[in-house]
């Protein structure tokens, strides 16, 4: 899939270090290649700063941290990046509320490529 818009650079926020290299081997095989990651919201500052993402997977349950409240805080400081949530959870409660706090989309983990390519063709259409 060849997308219209840049998406790149992309930041993957997980504590999960094989849900982060899961993702970005996918991202990498649907022609990615500015991927980056980090484990918690604090190493994530460095990397927003010197070089701020246009897209961004952000998991809901990081240790220590709320993934909405991380959330706000991104839209507020870097309104230009694009935030998908990632969550194993798929209540519709928590895609509502994700919604509701400004991400543009919500995918369910595991990840697959199918479903990370669903989702990143719907927000090149919103984009």
């Amino acid at each position: 899939m060849e997308f219209v818009r840049p998406l790149e650079p992309i930041l993957i926020i997980d504590d999960s270090v094989e849900a982060r290299e899961y993702l970005g081997n996918i991202l990498e095989e649907l022609g990615f290649e500015e991927v980056s990651g980090s484990e918690d919201f604090e190493s994530a500052k460095h990397l927003l700063e010197t070089n701020p993402p246009n897209l961004i997977f952000l998991d809901i349950e990081l240790p220590n941290t709320n993934g909405t409240g991380i959330l706000e805080y991104l839209n507020d400081h870097y309104p230009k990046s694009h935030v998908i949530m990632c969550s194993g959870h798929n209540s519709l409660e928590c895609v509502q509320n994700t919604w509701e706090c400004g991400a543009k989309d919500f995918i369910e983990k595991p990840f697959n490529a199918k479903k990370v390519d669903t989702v990143l063709k719907r927000l090149e259409l919103i984009t």
